[in-house]
């Protein structure tokens, strides 16, 4: 029997949901601090996980893929990168301190057995007039 859209949507969401805590699980293991978890502005925007480096904050995307049909990151596309610079402004101005800060993308392509994990730091700038 086929699945439905619905079983088929929570399946994705629940891989998105794992993916986030393997990716949160690489960056503590490469020294880095979590500061927030799914962290949202308003009802559009969201920012899947925002870590710590030294003095520098990045602004992690996650994208999860259960197959390699096409590239993860380029799920990332500039409707998408705007939002996150604009989450990671108003974040950044909220802070006691100024930090330098960076966009990351953490691909995860596979299953929770076998995946593939991709850091790309600074995957894409910011916009002028985010």
């Amino acid at each position: 029997m086929a699945k439905s859209r619905k079983d088929i949507a929570a399946a994705s969401r629940e891989w998105g949901a794992e993916a986030e805590r393997i990716a949160q699980e690489h960056l503590i293991k490469e020294g880095y601090a979590i500061r927030e978890t799914n962290w949202r502005l308003g009802k559009t925007i969201e920012i899947d996980i925002i870590a710590q480096l030294g003095t520098t904050m990045v602004f992690v995307e996650v994208k999860a893929r259960d197959g390699e049909e096409y590239e993860a990151a380029s799920a990332v596309d500039l409707k998408k990168q705007r939002k996150i610079c604009k989450g990671a402004d108003c974040y950044l101005r909220s802070l006691p301190f100024m930090f330098e800060f960076r966009l990351d993308v953490i691909t995860i392509t596979g299953n929770r057995d076998n995946y593939k994990l991709e850091h790309i730091p600074d995957a894409f700038l910011p916009q002028i007039g985010w």
